[in-house]
């Protein structure tokens, strides 16, 4: 895998941010504001990694090759519990026919 150890670097947004801290800041004159663009930064690099963006080609491969193995997964739990409570319905059916047929009628 060749991947640039700087790779945070190259978030267009986060710089985005840090360009318009620093903006703001020339303009109220405060120059504090400039550590809310870092702040602002380091956000856009954390929600971009949990979203995937900064993967790569191989890791939005590995990504998405998990996200249709997790959906298949999930229909096969649905298949599965759908064939149980068939199975409940049918064992209670079973049972109330029995408990029909072992009590004594009153006629």
């Amino acid at each position: 895998m060749n991947k640039s150890w700087f790779w945070f670097l190259f978030n267009f947004y986060g710089w985005l941010i840090v360009i318009m801290s620093i903006v703001t800041a020339v303009i109220v004159q405060t120059w504090w504001v400039v550590l809310l663009g870092i702040i602002g930064y380091q956000f856009v690099i954390f929600f971009e990694l949990t979203l995937g963006r900064n993967l790569g080609k191989t890791g939005r491969m590995r990504l998405a090759r998990a996200e249709q193995e997790n959906r298949e997964l999930r229909a096969e739990q649905a298949r599965l519990l759908g064939g149980i409570e068939e199975r409940d319905r049918k064992i209670t059916e079973y049972q109330n026919q029995v408990a029909q047929y072992a009590t004594p009628s009153t006629e």
